[in-house]
């Protein structure tokens, strides 16, 4: 018990002096837009932090941010290889007076993994083959998707919004997260969750359903349904 003791304080002074090396920059309330340049095309974004991301398809390549004049040194936007990275530089503790403004525009959209605060809006249909969405913590994001195949895995308390049409489509849910998708048409839907998650879908012909613990599916369509529920979930079929 002691030596636990000992181990639990040890392991709170490293942290604390963690937090306390960061240095604190707050924004001076003075917004200011600035242009970025990309390095080269990307197709995947990586983001963490506290951005309200907008997301357009062009035939260019466009990085635009608006933040404090004093914190847009503190954002660092590097592509490496086909990936784009969005984040604050290290050793930061960055506080903004007002949220952070991306505006991004690519030619094809293939992944977006995000975590923390960050909220992702897309500016018109995107079109594609594929596209991977992982999210954690509170990301809130709203798509119009065209696209052969979607896969999301969500966890934590986000929101995640779908417009338009993906054929073949995989979403994994773990937390309390919610997929809004009855606008969004699908052929094949697999769905996966765990804990109070809950998907609103809308499905033509196959529906495969997987719930442990108190989440819910709701569906609308004329998919054939296989279910597997486990806890207090539920599924429910809108006419």
């Amino acid at each position: 018990m002691k030596k636990t003791a000992t181990l639990l304080f040890a392991a709170l002074i490293a942290i604390s002096g963690s937090l306390l090396a960061q240095e604190r920059v707050s924004g001076n309330g003075t917004l200011k837009k600035e242009q970025r340049t990309a390095s080269g095309a990307f197709s995947e974004i990586s983001t963490a932090g506290k951005f309200k991301i907008f997301l357009k398809q062009g035939n260019s390549h466009s990085i635009e941010l608006e933040a404090d004049e004093n914190i847009l040194p503190y954002i660092e936007t590097e592509v490496k290889g086909d990936e784009l990275e969005l984040k604050f530089k290290k050793g930061y503790n960055i506080n903004p007076s007002k949220p952070i403004t991306v505006w991004l525009t690519l030619a094809k959209f293939e992944e977006i993994n995000a975590s923390g605060q960050v909220e992702l809006v897309s500016d018109g249909a995107f079109k594609g083959s594929k596209l991977e969405a992982n999210f954690s913590g509170r990301v809130d994001a709203k798509l119009n998707l065209q696209y052969d195949k979607l896969e999301v895995a969500m966890s934590g308390s986000g929101k995640m919004k779908l417009d338009g049409r993906a054929d073949d489509t995989e979403i994994s849910v773990s937390g309390s997260g919610e997929i809004d998708a009855p606008e969004m048409q699908s052929q094949n839907m697999e769905i996966h969750i765990s804990g109070s998650g809950n998907a609103n879908v809308n499905v033509s012909q196959k529906l495969e359903i997987a719930i442990s613990g108190s989440g819910s599916v709701n569906y609308k369509g004329a998919a054939s349904v296989e279910q597997a529920v486990s806890g207090k979930g539920k599924v429910t079929h809108q006419n």
